[in-house]
């Protein structure tokens, strides 16, 4: 048997060589089909993964904590108490990159020429600024600079769709916990431009203690938003952060 192999062997390399210009279009072929097979599946793995990180920096995080009823109702009744005690301790572990607090409501803002209905979300800046877009994506002015700063940012197609601009008072309007109407006049202190035109019209960002004054809710917030090492492996971070939350 091995002789017949090496006997093979031989009498296909020999055949290989017959035809030098045949050959060498052959490996050609192969070289360019595996090379091409190998760049195009790196290029859709990257385009996966920076969908993946945009969706991601839009605001969710890889975990969030919530009330209970949050989801299904998203207003100023179906809040929580901030981060203490065992979560405070997750939430310093080697496995949570950042966290950050917001109160995120519907809310309408006005200016002198029009109305529009947006997600009104208070932030803490410093803690939000490694987690989502806002603070790399404003192209105007500046970002919030502490979370009782009274300014909002604003997208670019709501400044334009209310017609108003930087430096401009507008007025915010949401409901607090009684069911009674909330509002405030706020200056515009900053402009984000974002890839998609939704989140320019959708969002509105002010400082977290601001809109918790606005809303009468004290330290209270709506959500909790942690960012783990790896997308693909959120299990064991979800684990430990809803052990620590608790029920």
């Amino acid at each position: 048997m091995m002789g017949n192999s090496k006997i093979v062997f031989r009498l296909a390399w020999r055949n290989l060589w017959r035809n030098h210009r045949r050959t060498l279009i052959m490996l050609a072929a192969i070289v360019v089909g595996v090379w091409a097979m190998i760049f195009m599946t790196a290029l859709m793995r990257g385009m996966v993964d920076d969908m993946v990180k945009d969706g991601v920096s839009v605001l969710p995080g890889h975990v969030q904590i919530h009330h209970p009823a949050f989801r299904d109702d998203p207003t100023i009744t179906n809040v929580i108490a901030p981060p203490d005690g065992r979560l405070l301790d997750a939430q310093s572990r080697p496995e949570v990159v950042a966290w950050a607090t917001r109160v995120r409501v519907p809310a309408v803002i006005s200016s002198e020429r029009d109305t529009r209905g947006v997600t009104l979300v208070g932030i803490e800046p410093e803690r939000e600024r490694p987690i989502s877009f806002v603070a790399e994506d404003v192209t105007e002015c500046r970002f919030l600079e502490s979370r009782d700063d009274r300014g909002l940012v604003v997208g670019r197609k709501l400044v334009e769709k209310l017609e108003t601009g930087l430096g401009k008072r507008v007025v915010i309007m949401s409901q607090d916990q009684e069911n009674e109407i909330a509002d405030r006049g706020f200056r515009i202190v900053g402009i984000f431009d974002s890839k998609l035109a939704q989140y320019e019209e959708g969002y509105v960002f002010g400082g977290e203690g601001a809109i918790q004054d606005l809303l009468g809710i004290g330290d209270q917030i709506s959500e909790v938003a942690i960012l783990g090492t790896d997308y693909r492996n959120v299990g064991g971070l979800h684990r430990m952060v809803a052990d620590a939350a608790g029920p």
